[in-house]
């Protein structure tokens, strides 16, 4: 049997609507997405689990798809990556993109609250792990399989104008769909169909437009972080998904976010927005969008 791949990549960002727009797509007849939705397969250098190490173990994923389906994953590590483009092109040439972006004054605290609830970021409080950043990089602690420590950069992470820019220097841009989440929340449904028509797939009628892992944090940080361990040490092991317990207690331990509360003060918010200022413009010229409103004084949602 000839090994298929994905043609249609959500390469992320991180936090910026990918999970909701994969599990959307993945419920469409036509598309059969990767389970898992991030096997970070193209990016070696900065995806914090991989799962598959080898190309017949990727295409793996792949192999319960019917042959009309469009296969699909979404990998928000690839948008980061220095290499995951031109590997994926490499693989797959005729490969489509699609990039979720958000502003990234809101991304960073948003992405500190996921690396904290998944037990990734010992640091409770936002403002003190940004605080925290030049210190991490002067003593990193190791590299594992389940995590990358260059994840708590958060200056790093959040800087989408460099990352488009260079992605959109391998990428060919007629191949680029570039969906904002202020997009995607005001009208997800005209995006879905807008995404549908990229990958060349018609309108399934969809109506309902569930959000997919919205911000959560943990009651209890060190049960996040033992869970996080053991999840990974099992995954090592070759030992799958068992009983679901784990998934249950995970999520008694986890308890929504208020926006309103959680967004930063004027001090910091101030800060972010000096520290993505440049970085906003950059955005702005590579996808031809006017993002001045970002750098306005707003809460962070």
């Amino acid at each position: 049997m000839t090994m298929r791949l994905p043609r249609l990549f959500l390469v992320g960002a991180p936090k910026c609507g990918t999970t909701s727009l994969a599990a959307w797509l993945g419920a469409h007849p036509g598309v059969f997405m990767s389970t898992p939705k991030e096997p970070g397969f193209f990016a070696p250098d900065v995806a914090s689990s991989r799962r598959a190490h080898r190309l017949h173990d990727y295409g793996a994923l792949f192999r319960r798809a019917g042959e009309t389906q469009v296969l699909a994953e979404a990998s928000t590590s690839y948008l980061r990556s220095r290499i995951a483009v031109a590997r994926i092109l490499t693989a797959v040439p005729g490969a489509r993109f699609v990039v979720c972006l958000r502003n990234p004054i809101d991304m960073a605290p948003s992405v500190h609250g996921q690396l904290l609830r998944t037990g990734r970021e010992p640091i409770a409080d936002f403002e003190t792990a940004w605080h925290t950043q030049a210190a991490r990089k002067r003593a990193p602690t190791p590299r594992r399989d389940d995590h990358n420590p260059a994840d708590l950069q958060y200056a790093e992470m959040c800087r989408l104008g460099a990352q488009v820019e260079a992605f959109l220097a391998v990428a060919p841009r007629t191949r680029v769909r570039f969906v904002f989440l202020d997009d995607l929340k005001a009208d997800p449904a005209a995006i879905y169909r807008e995404t549908l028509a990229f990958a060349g797939l018609p309108d399934d009628g969809r109506r309902d437009f569930p959000v997919f892992n919205a911000r959560r944090t943990p009651r209890s940080p060190r049960f996040a972080q033992a869970s996080h361990r053991a999840s990974a040490t099992l995954r090592l092991l070759g030992i799958g998904a068992g009983t679901g317990l784990g998934t249950m207690l995970n999520r008694w331990n986890e308890t929504p976010v208020d926006p309103a509360a959680a967004a930063p003060g004027p001090g910091l918010a101030r800060l972010l927005r000096d520290t993505f200022h440049d970085d906003i413009l950059r955005l702005a010229r590579a996808t031809g969008r006017n993002l001045d409103h970002w750098l306005e004084e707003h809460p962070a949602t």
